[in-house]
């Protein structure tokens, strides 16, 4: 009885993952989480004398909760959480973990600012509209030597093209919007695409034509990351009034994932995935 009465209680930490979010059980507090529901995550970390604890405090609407990395569940946990929220820092745990004996509180997800910002990679600012995703070059010219470029290829923001004996190729720069199903904004990217000679020559003739109105066929030029190789896929160019660059459609019979995701619309999540890895990949 003695002991009974005053030995330590068991403790429970657990968090277990649903199909749509997770669980936390922390010594019978029951919170129910869907991914979509979350508002804000912060990172922290609490001194236990000896050694650091990494936790997490998730927040919804009308309801808030802490795990840490003891809990049991802990790393699966992580792992969904990565998936489902791509824009959280990769390293977020190691960034925290240091100095140590510091709690270094981080916010590692807002829906308020990931609704309206993109974080740039790149120069590390919160952007309040999408970027273009934009190729300098085709990718014909982009697997030259430096040598070959200078010697077989001339480039410029609109234009390029490639010499070989017998033979020139020749890309102009469009664009291609992507529609995005849950998102006021579509993501615009800044491709190049081939023409034949006869086409190409038009445009280039009729370039500062603000009144030019025409279409032509062009091929792909660009490999999108996420999608491995899109060179080569069939699209319909067609010219703007206005000077406006081309805008390309591709075709919708040929069988490819970057066609099919064309024009069923992809997700808020995916934009932002291409734009993360894009940024990655490309000047």
């Amino acid at each position: 009885m003695f002991w009974n009465k005053w030995k330590k209680k068991t403790q429970i930490e657990t968090v277990e993952l649903t199909d749509n979010g997770f669980v936390i059980n922390h010594n019978g507090l029951v919170t129910h989480f869907d991914w979509s529901e979350i508002t804000c995550l912060t990172g922290f970390k609490i001194d236990r004398l000896t050694f650091d604890e990494i936790c997490l405090k998730i927040e919804a609407q009308s309801k808030f909760a802490i795990l840490t990395e003891s809990f049991s569940g802990w790393r699966f946990f992580v792992n969904a959480l990565m998936s489902e929220l791509p824009e959280i820092e990769e390293n977020w745990e190691g960034i925290i973990a240091q100095p140590p004996f510091e709690r270094n509180e981080t916010i590692l997800f807002s829906k308020a600012e990931n609704e309206n910002h993109f974080h740039c990679t790149e120069c590390g600012i919160a952007h309040s509209d999408w970027p273009s995703l934009a190729f300098k070059s085709p990718a014909n010219y982009d697997c030259l030597t430096e040598q070959d470029k200078s010697e077989l290829g001339t480039l410029n923001s609109d234009f390029c093209e490639i010499r070989h004996d017998g033979q020139v190729d020749r890309f102009i720069r469009v664009t291609l919007t992507q529609k995005v199903n849950d998102n006021c904004q579509n993501l615009d990217y800044g491709l190049w695409v081939s023409l034949i000679e006869n086409s190409y020559l038009d445009y280039k003739s009729n370039f500062d034509n603000e009144d030019h109105e025409t279409g032509y066929f062009g091929w792909l030029c660009n490999n999108i990351p996420e999608y491995g190789d899109t060179m080569s896929i069939p699209c319909d160019v067609m010219t703007k009034k206005g000077n406006s660059r081309p805008e390309i459609f591709p075709h919708q019979n040929f069988d490819h994932p970057f066609v099919r995701d064309y024009y069923d619309g992809i997700s808020q999540k995916e934009a932002k995935k291409r734009i993360d890895e894009t940024m990655k990949n490309i000047g």
